[in-house]
């Protein structure tokens, strides 16, 4: 059978009441409750041919239908076909933290905003080191002999180590080195430092400090920690949802939650994606099966970085959530490129 458009309308109406009432809907509440401009009778021979079809489901012995994967998919994606350009909201004005905390600080706010807006769990994935840059090398005099050398990555990242040189070295001996180190070494990655630049780094810097060492260092706290970081906001809120109120179901998704090579296993594929939503049984584990997945890329000039996704029951305000996360995308996007290649 072809999803006509009363068919369409009716599977429109009966989920949007599932959202809001999380009770199996019935024939006399789509009657009394939407106007659809047919009588109750119809309206139940259409909820059959919908459950015939798989739009819809009958839970025990209820005379209501809830909506199965299938009709949530049916619903979703009109609504991504129809969604407009992203809405510039006030929400995320108060999106900071790139100039006191990086780009971790950065997300861990996107997160509280989207979890405290949506009243889900919010899931990021930071941008993987390994396949970062060097934006800028600074290393500061800690004593006589030790320095400290703080690194920051095209990706935002912001790491730093204290090290303890072979000789004593002065205020000026560091700005020479800070000098040179960021002529040959900005812009490359830690497959690009190679013994030519290191040679040639040797070759230009005349002070009693093994060069060779030193840029060692530096490639190491350029790929330390380069494995993708798991932040989550939100986690309890899973409590607030009657879907939840049985405790072995709960222990079951916060346990995957706080499991991160599975939340790496589970999100890493939607990378290349602009965005994407996964509903029940379209997703790969089975400790998420009755959920859905909404997940958003943030790249970095072009260059996708990292995601941020929402995770919640399949009776969720799919519109609300499509259009805050289409926002968020968006403006982290465009703060992170400012931030770091200047507006």
């Amino acid at each position: 059978m072809i999803l006509t458009g009363r068919k369409r309308k009716i599977l429109e109406a009966i989920i949007g009441d599932y959202i809001t009432t999380a009770e199996p809907v019935g024939s006399r509440t789509l009657a009394k409750n939407y106007n659809l401009g047919i009588s109750p009778a119809t309206i139940r021979n259409e909820m059959a041919d919908l459950e015939e079809m798989g739009y819809l489901e009958q839970p025990h012995t209820s005379a209501g239908r809830i909506p199965s994967d299938k009709g949530y998919r049916v619903y979703v994606d009109e609504i991504l076909m129809n969604r407009h350009a992203v809405r510039s909201g006030g929400e995320f004005f108060y999106l900071k933290g790139l100039n006191s905390g990086g780009i971790e600080k950065l997300l861990k706010e996107a997160l509280k905003i989207i979890s405290d807006l949506t009243e889900y769990t919010s899931i990021a994935l930071t941008p993987h080191a390994a396949e970062s840059t060097i934006k800028q090398l600074e290393l500061l005099q800690f004593n006589e002999n030790s320095v400290v050398v703080v690194l920051v990555t095209d990706s935002g990242t912001i790491k730093n180590t204290i090290i303890k040189l072979n000789s004593v070295i002065s205020s000026k001996e560091i700005d020479i080195l800070n000098l040179h180190l960021n002529r040959m070494l900005k812009g490359h990655s830690v497959e690009e430092i190679n013994e030519n630049i290191i040679k040639e780094l040797k070759d230009s810097i005349n002070l009693p400090v093994d060069i060779k060492w030193l840029v060692c260092v530096i490639k190491n706290l350029l790929v330390s920690e380069t494995g993708t970081e798991v932040l989550v906001e939100g986690t309890t809120n899973f409590f607030k949802f009657p879907e939840y109120r049985d405790i072995d179901r709960v222990k079951t998704i916060l346990s995957f939650i706080e499991d991160t090579r599975m939340i790496l296993n589970l999100l890493m594929p939607f990378t290349n994606n602009d965005i994407s939503i996964t509903i029940g049984s379209e997703n790969t584990f089975e400790e998420v099966k009755d959920c859905s997945i909404i997940t958003v890329t943030y790249n970095i000039k072009g260059k996708n970085a990292g995601t941020i996704s929402i995770i919640g029951p399949k009776r969720m305000n799919y519109e609300r959530v499509i259009t805050i996360m289409d926002d968020v995308g968006a403006r982290l996007n465009r703060i992170l490129t400012d931030y770091l290649y200047g507006k």
